[in-house]
Order: C-alpha cells, then sequence, then structure tokens
C-alpha cells in the first residue's frame, strides 16, 4: 500500500461510519447532514487532532463505545455551522431600528424590549442589534430598557459571544469603521466589544429541539440562516413553539433571505419592509 493510500484509508469514511455520525447529529441537535460526506469528514479532522486520535474511523469507533462524551460533544460542536458576521444582510438591522423599534416603544408605551437571538453562533449578530440600538436609541439603552438573550447549541460559541473578542477580520466583516472605533477597545491584535454594549447581551447554551429553559416572552425574535439546517417538520415545531411560547402579540419574528414560514406554519402573517421580509403572529397583527 502507497502513502497516499495509507493516508485515504485514514481520512475516508465508511458509508455505515458516515451514517452513524449523520443520526448521531441529527439526534442530538436534528441538524441534517445527509450527502455531505467530505463536510463530516473535514469537521472530524479537528476533533481528532484535539483528542489525539490517530483516524478519523477511530473517532467513529470511540463514539460507537459511548464513553466518551467529551469526544461526542466536540463532534457535536464542530458539525454545526457557524457561518456569520457584523450586520450580515444588513436590511433587517436598519429595519430593526427604524421600523420595529418605534413600533413597539409606541405600542409598550416606552417600556421595556426583549430580544431573542437564536442561533448566535460567535455573538455578531446579538452585538450588531446591540450597536444599532445603542446608536439609534440611546437613551432607551441608557436606561437598561433593552435585553437580548443570545442562545447556541454550541458551547464555543456561547463561550465567544460572553467573550466578545474578535480578529481584525472578523471585524472587517460588515461593521462600519465608526462602530468598530466607537464600540470596542483594541488590545493587541484583537478587538473587544465595550463593557456597555457586551452588559446587554445575556449569553446561553440553548438547544433549539430541547425544551427552551429560561426563554422569556419576546417583542422581537430573530432565529436566522439555521432553520435551513432541520427537516420541514423540525421547522414547523420550532416556528410553532416561537408563535405560542415566546412572541408577544404584536411581536415581530425575522428570518433568513431564504427563510419563510409560509409553507411550513400557519401561525405567522407576513410583514413587508423596505427590502426585509418579516412575521408577526396572526393573532397579535
Amino acid at each position: 500500500m502507497t502513502a497516499t493510500q495509507a493516508e485515504q484509508d485514514a481520512t475516508e469514511l465508511s458509508v455505515d461510519d458516515l451514517q452513524y455520525v449523520e443520526d448521531l447529529v441529527r439526534n442530538k441537535i436534528a441538524v441534517q447532514l445527509t450527502g455531505k460526506g467530505y463536510l463530516i469528514e473535514s469537521r472530524l479532522a479537528p476533533v481528532a487532532r484535539l483528542h489525539k486520535i490517530g483516524s478519523l474511523q477511530d473517532v467513529v469507533r470511540q463514539l460507537k463505545l459511548r464513553s466518551n462524551r467529551q469526544l461526542e460533544a466536540d463532534v457535536i460542536d464542530a458539525m454545526t455551522t457557524n457561518e456569520t458576521s457584523f450586520f450580515r444582510d444588513r436590511h433587517p438591522f436598519d429595519v430593526l431600528a427604524e421600523n420595529v423599534i418605534p413600533r413597539l416603544l409606541e405600542a409598550n408605551a416606552g417600556g421595556p424590549i426583549q430580544i431573542w437571538n437564536a442561533a448566535c453562533s460567535s455573538g455578531q449578530e446579538p452585538l450588531s442589534i446591540a450597536m444599532i440600538l445603542s446608536d439609534k436609541f440611546p437613551q432607551l439603552v441608557a436606561a437598561r430598557k433593552v435585553r437580548i438573550l443570545a442562545t447556541d447549541v454550541s458551547p464555543a460559541m456561547v463561550d465567544r459571544t460572553k467573550r466578545a473578542v474578535y480578529s481584525r477580520f472578523e471585524i472587517n466583516r460588515g461593521l462600519p469603521a465608526d462602530y468598530a472605533t466607537r464600540f470596542f477597545q483594541q488590545q493587541g491584535r484583537d478587538w473587544v466589544a465595550r463593557k456597555e454594549l457586551s452588559e446587554m447581551i445575556d449569553a446561553r447554551l440553548l438547544n433549539l429541539i430541547e425544551p427552551w429553559q429560561g426563554v422569556a416572552r419576546a417583542d422581537v425574535v430573530m432565529v436566522r440562516n439555521v432553520l435551513i439546517y432541520f427537516s420541514p417538520q423540525v421547522k414547523r415545531d420550532i416556528l410553532h413553539r416561537i408563535a405560542t411560547q415566546v412572541l408577544k402579540p404584536g411581536g415581530f419574528l425575522f428570518l433568513g433571505a431564504s427563510e419563510s414560514p409560509a409553507e411550513m406554519d400557519n401561525d405567522y402573517q407576513l410583514v413587508t419592509a423596505g427590502a426585509s421580509r418579516l412575521y408577526t403572529t396572526k393573532n397579535g397583527a
């Protein structure tokens, strides 16, 4: 056997091994990985190095033994998609500041506003919310009348959200230069969110397919670019639970640009605002 063949044997998983990982991830976090063998192998490789396991086959063998909970947790964590950036797609944040928050303030007579940012990844999205509200509604923020709950299934992403430390590359992805200087402090090669900004955000671990402990009723729910990874039934369940358990009457739901509850749930009606589509519950419009 040549060195190249040996290397391929050490990295390529069998159909059964791939199916095991697919089933594990689907059962734990409902993410669909069917037909994504290359992605599974590429994301398992760093886990193998972390745990000093010689091959991907040995990673799966240990997973099947169900005796190494940390290995299983790290594999699940590695399979989550953490693509994000500051002010991703921009227009939802403009609509939030120009349309949604004014409507909520009028309806609530200036009362507190609760926002739930689900699948927050490494924190750029909840920080984007905090920045635009600090910029456009400083009195509201100064009075501590805005709270942002940021949740993610990944412990590593929740930790990053809490630390709010970013590289120059991450800062340059979508963050306006004036916001970078106003809301971040440079520490060596890193950029750290200012305390008054990060204090607006309560970052917690939460799996969307499990009971939502500690999620209060919210005026705004942002669950963007995550439903696309779930089956139609899981999507319907999540959207229904948001409508019936979380979103206040007259509240607003933001989804990703390619996502819509139209064919998945009957609890919502469409609201258009500029380039954005957002949703409110039918009994709360």
